[in-house]
Order: structure tokens, then C-alpha cells, then sequence
């Protein structure tokens, strides 16, 4: 059916007939299934939006979010994380704590960066879905920072971690997604601290959100205390690699609080490769129906929600990585979590 994205069948055909095959919490799930079906149908009526979520969600999301009102709009933020200029000798680079850098470590880098503060510069690419590119997010040696990090590591076929910073991994079929990863917590190095934080100030999330968080941290989110990001996905597409169109919202199980990926960011670390865009096939605008295609350049950062104001999941948000034709692309990803559902 032409405009629809969602289908339903009932395998049992009548709420008796479940009655007679399921425990009654499965039964409480299969009944909320035609709430929720029931939901969508309004919510569409009104807003013109298919309702992808679970009907059910107390919350919209509670961290803030960039709007997106027309192509081209642009935003600053300012933020003390300044640019990398050089990277500090290694023994000014070891691991630092689950609970963020200490003092003493942010320091030791004040010689190796630029000083005062940084200003990004924020651009709206797409207003459905919300894209937005952040150019010189990292700095040269920052993104040369991480490819040396890369060099250390063993890469495997790319894996997605099933909850924010849980470590459950999932992986997809080899067809879908051909590329090559590996992962890189925020304890890994001073640098990749710094690298967060800035994403705090861009996201305008409070970087203890995304660390652990001291007894004194508490009343940011008095039910957990682990960070609500998962670490740096640091992916490798070769020539010919890709990943094919999806969405990076995961939907919930019905028993939980439906926490889902809120917002994504990846960063460039390397450009000139033929191919490689990331490439958002539902964009809505009048004047195209091809993708959108972002190039990747060294240090760009593109900013986007999986999740709309409303609580529901965007289904516009769907993407994808076009496949590398010449050279290789390397881009690391930062997926962050509302933990309100």
C-alpha cells in the first residue's frame, strides 16, 4: 500500500484464541499490541506521521534538541574543549577512570591545545529527519588520534552494541553491513575525554551524563549511575564496503522504560576516498527526490535525532553508507541514549 511503512498481522486471529496459547503476561503484551495499533491510526490522522514507537511511552524525550526549520539554518555553540593542536608524548596519554579525567590529566594538555574556547559552527542539512553538519568538529590531530588508537586494535566485521554502554553486542547480516570495527571507550585516553565532553556542549547534555557519576553526581539521574552513550564505534569501510538503509532507534521491549538511541553523531576521520557519503534516502524536501548525501571530510561531525519531540521514533531517520569506490573511509559513531524513554 503506497505510504505505508506499517503492517499488522495477527497470528491468532481472535484475543480467545490468544487467551488459549499465551501466559497471561504474553497475553497483556498481544493486547497492547492493538492499543498501540489503535494509537498509530489516530496519530496519523493528525500529525501525518506513521506512530513506529510502542503506544505506551510516558516521555518525550527529555535532553534538548537542535531545531530545524530550514535548510541552511545555523547555530553556535561554544565550548571550553578546544581543538588539539599536537598529540601530547604517550605518557601524558594514559587510561583515565570509568568517572572522566581527573583534573591533573586535562591539564597535562592545556601545552598541546588551542587556548581560549571553541565555537562550532552548526548547519541544518535536513529538517525531516534533523541533520545537521558540524564542520572542524576534530581537530587534524585529534581524528590522527584516533586512527593511531585504530592501528593498535584488531577490527572485526562491525557489531552494534544493543544498549547504551551495556557491551551486548548484535551483530547483522554480512549483506547489510560490510564494513570493519572496533570500539573505543572514553577511558582510553585524555584526548577521547576531551573529545566527549565537546559533544556534551554540542548535544547540551551535561558530560557527567556521559561518564559514570560520583555520589555527588547522583541527581542527574538518581536510577542509574552509568553513562547514557555507548562507546566510539570506530568503523572501517574498504573499497566496495557499505552499509545499507537503517534506522539506529531500537525498539523496545514492553517491559522496560523504552529507552531508545536519541541522537547520533559521527565524525570523520579521513576524506578523498571516491564514494563513502552518508547518504539519508528519506529526506523530505521539495525540490529532489534523490538522497541526501553528506561527503565526509576530516573532523566534520554530522549530528542527527532517531527520536522526534513527541517521544516517537523518526522513521526519516533512516541511513545509510554508500559504498566506498576508491580508497577507504574511516568514521567513528557516538550514539547516545534518553534514559526517560
Amino acid at each position: 500500500e503506497e505510504g505505508n511503512s506499517l503492517y499488522e498481522h495477527d497470528p491468532y486471529g481472535s484475543v480467545k484464541q490468544a487467551s488459549e496459547q499465551l501466559t497471561a503476561d504474553q497475553l497483556d503484551s498481544y493486547k497492547l499490541q492493538f492499543q498501540s495499533l489503535a494509537f498509530s491510526r489516530i496519530y496519523e490522522r493528525i500529525t501525518g506521521r506513521q506512530y513506529v514507537a510502542l503506544y505506551g511511552r510516558k516521555h518525550a524525550p527529555k535532553s534538548f534538541m537542535w531545531p530545524a526549520d530550514y535548510f541552511g539554518q545555523q547555530f553556535t555553540v561554544t565550548t571550553k574543549e578546544t581543538h588539539m593542536l599536537d598529540i601530547p608524548p604517550d605518557h601524558i596519554l594514559p587510561k583515565v577512570s570509568g568517572y572522566g579525567a581527573t583534573q591533573a590529566q586535562r591539564e597535562a594538555l592545556n601545552p598541546y591545545r588551542d587556548p581560549g574556547s571553541l565555537t562550532l559552527n552548526i548547519t541544518v542539512l535536513s529538517v525531516a529527519p534533523r541533520v545537521f553538519e558540524i564542520r572542524n568538529f576534530l581537530s587534524p590531530s585529534e581524528a590522527h588520534h584516533i586512527l593511531e588508537l585504530a592501528a593498535g586494535m584488531k577490527l572485526s566485521r562491525s557489531t552494534t552494541e544493543a544498549s547504551g554502554g551495556s557491551g551486548a553486542i548484535s551483530t547483522e547480516p554480512a549483506t547489510t553491513r560490510t564494513s570493519s570495527g572496533s570500539w573505543i571507550a572514553r577511558s582510553r585516553s585524555p584526548i577521547i575525554d576531551s573529545i566527549i565532553r565537546r559533544s556534551a556542549d554540542l548535544l547540551k547534555i551535561d558530560e557527567a551524563m556521559l561518564r559514570y557519576r560520583h555520589k555527588d553526581e547522583s541527581e542527574l539521574a538518581p536510577d542509574d549511575n552509568g553513562p547514557i552513550c555507548e562507546r566510539l564505534q570506530l568503523v572501517h569501510y574498504a573499497k566496495g564496503q557499505k552499509y545499507t538503509p537503517h534506522h539506529d532507534f531500537t525498539f523496545p521491549d514492553t517491559s522496560d522504560g523504552q529507552a531508545s538511541r536519541f541522537a547520533t553523531v559521527l565524525f570523520y576521520l579521513n576524506e578523498g576516498m571516491g564514494g563513502g557519503e552518508t547518504g539519508f534516502p528519506r529526506w523530505m524536501n521539495s525540490e529532489s527526490g534523490k538522497t541526501l548525501k553528506v561527503v565526509p571530510e576530516v573532523g566534520k561531525a554530522v549530528l542527527f535525532y532517531n527520536q522526534l519531540p513527541d517521544g516517537n521514533y523518526d522513521d526519516l531517520s533512516q541511513h545509510e553508507a554508500l559504498p566506498v569506490t576508491r580508497g577507504e573511509k574511516w568514521l567513528t559513531n557516538l550514539w547516545v541514549w534518553d534514559p526517560h524513554g
